[in-house]
């Protein structure tokens, strides 16, 4: 096969707080084929969908928090929807709670924060109340469409996860970093699993047309043009080790592609006897498309200087080094005509996107019909409530750390 060297080239609001898990759910770590990554989108793909207001009982009168904070409780209702009344000490005690986990336990502090952030208290209540009054209307949309996930359920998630993650001893330990045990991230499984069975049931649809998926890879084509296939074949050797461990490893991994290069060994075969990538390695190499994915910057750069059926030098990565062989090339010239020129993988992932942006679109009509069809009450303010405090003479801090946090 030929042999081709690499290339060279190459403090939150309740609002702000979901848009950040949302956000942080869309970043991507750099991997060759990492199950970390696998872990993280877990994780985050679940924190992604829960707000901190989203473990409500939602049939019946919300319970009064009782005064155990130090600050004073004011009583009554802050909102009513659809006849669940959101009690004042409810927003209250979030509010307070959200000030002390953030330091904003002076009022001063508390007041900087709010016009660094263009609030006032009545604006952030508001807001509050919005994140407390969707999670009670998510909750009654389910029960009206006989939304229910089983303990069965969600055992079979939490092992899909486990098995992404390597084991659950390894998924448990990555849990930790993110304040999860077991049971809160099964709690956080059930909460996700019932929205997703609320978008099927109220925003349901149907395959991608063929024409659709054209359509969006020309609209989007520099996302996929010129995608490359890999097979790769993994020496390992961490970025902290010996010297004298690097060497002994980058020596095998050239012994391995001298194999190949002299036709001793197809790669295919020298996958099987020296690749230690035990992911890949089940796949006889594969790592699929790099514009599907993401690999380390070296890898990318020696894949981007391989035309399809070339084979690279020997890369180094943080990983340890890599043989690197081209096994499929996508590319037209102008655009795509016909489906048939698209590669299977990239046809499928580019429908999975297609439908997802479709039933996005569906359910937040359906979310915005169902909100304004609702009976929905906010009371006043309360003047005496612990958080309302004066804004008067308080302007916007002018240095880059100050608490604005967009």
């Amino acid at each position: 096969m030929a042999n081709k060297k690499k290339n060279s080239e190459a403090a939150p609001t309740p609002e702000q707080q979901a848009r950040a898990a949302s956000s942080s759910r869309k970043k991507q770590r750099k991997t060759y084929v990492s199950k970390t990554v696998k872990i993280v989108l877990v994780v985050i793909g679940v924190l992604a969908m829960l707000l901190s207001v989203s473990a409500m009982a939602c049939s019946g009168l919300m319970s009064r928090a009782e005064d155990t904070s130090g600050y004073k409780l004011t009583g009554g209702v802050a909102a009513t929807i659809n006849g669940t009344n959101l009690t004042e000490d409810t927003v209250t005690k979030q509010i307070m709670s959200m000030r002390t986990s953030y330091g904003y336990t002076k009022d001063k502090d508390w007041a900087q924060y709010l016009v660094d952030n263009d609030l006032t208290p009545k604006k952030y209540r508001k807001q509050l109340i919005d994140s407390y009054t969707q999670q009670i209307l998510l909750q009654q949309a389910r029960k009206e469409n006989g939304v229910t996930v089983s303990d069965e359920e969600v055992e079979k998630a939490w092992k899909d996860a486990c098995k992404s993650a390597g084991g659950a001893k390894a998924f448990k330990k990555t849990l930790k970093t993110y304040g999860y045990t077991e049971d809160t991230y099964k709690d956080s499984l059930k909460e996700s699993l019932a929205q997703q069975k609320l978008k099927d049931a109220v925003a349901p649809t149907s395959k991608p047309k063929d024409s659709e998926i054209v359509d969006y890879i020309n609209e989007n084509l520099s996302n996929y043009n010129d995608a490359r296939r890999s097979s790769n074949i993994l020496i390992k050797a961490d970025s902290d080790a010996s010297d004298e461990d690097k060497a002994a490893a980058k020596a095998k991994a050239q012994e391995c592609l001298d194999k190949i290069n002299s036709g001793e060994l197809s790669f295919e075969d020298a996958v099987e006897q020296y690749s230690e990538d035990t992911g890949s390695k089940e796949k006889k190499g594969d790592v699929g498309w790099d514009k599907l994915t993401t690999f380390v910057d070296s890898y990318q750069a020696a894949l981007e200087g391989l035309n399809k059926g070339d084979v690279s030098d020997v890369v180094e990565s943080t990983y340890g080094y890599h043989i690197i062989k081209c096994t499929d090339y996508f590319h037209v010239d102008n655009q795509v005509d016909d489906i048939k020129q698209v590669p299977k993988d990239i046809k499928k992932y580019v429908s999975n996107v297609v439908k997802t942006q479709a039933a996005s679109t569906a359910y937040s009509e359906w979310l915005e019909q169902y909100k304004k069809d609702a009976d929905i009450t906010v009371n006043p303010m309360p003047k005496d409530v612990p958080y309302n405090v004066s804004l008067k003479g308080v302007t916007k801090s002018s240095t880059d750390d100050s608490s604005t946090t967009k």
